[in-house]
């Protein structure tokens, strides 16, 4: 399943990330660890709290990193959707408006 724009991504219970030297590690609840992000990644990561859409978590990285939100949403949406297969987000179905109800 691939993520979509409108679908809001939250970290996985017991994934966690964090900044080692200049990499960023982001580790599963079973300790295997995706290595090497860069600060895109590691900011998108950040923003996976399940509360934001794809979409205004690929507007606030563009808005941060000064550029255009069409590349960034697309990247975006292919690195979640990667996470997604790592069991490291779930993917959360928001009606507009809503809180996040149902995990997929």
């Amino acid at each position: 399943m691939s993520f979509v724009e409108g679908n809001v991504p939250r970290r996985r219970p017991g994934a966690s990330g964090e900044w080692f030297g200049a990499d960023f590690l982001v580790l599963d609840a079973e300790g295997r660890t995706l290595r090497g992000l860069n600060a895109t990644a590691a900011r998108i990561w950040a923003l996976c709290d399940g509360q934001r859409t794809a979409r205004a978590v690929a507007e606030q990285v563009a808005l941060e990193f000064s550029t255009d939100v069409g590349p960034v949403l697309a990247d975006t949406l292919r690195f979640l959707t990667e996470l997604q297969r790592r069991g490291l987000v779930d993917e959360v179905r928001a009606p507009a408006g809503a809180a996040p109800l149902e995990v997929r």
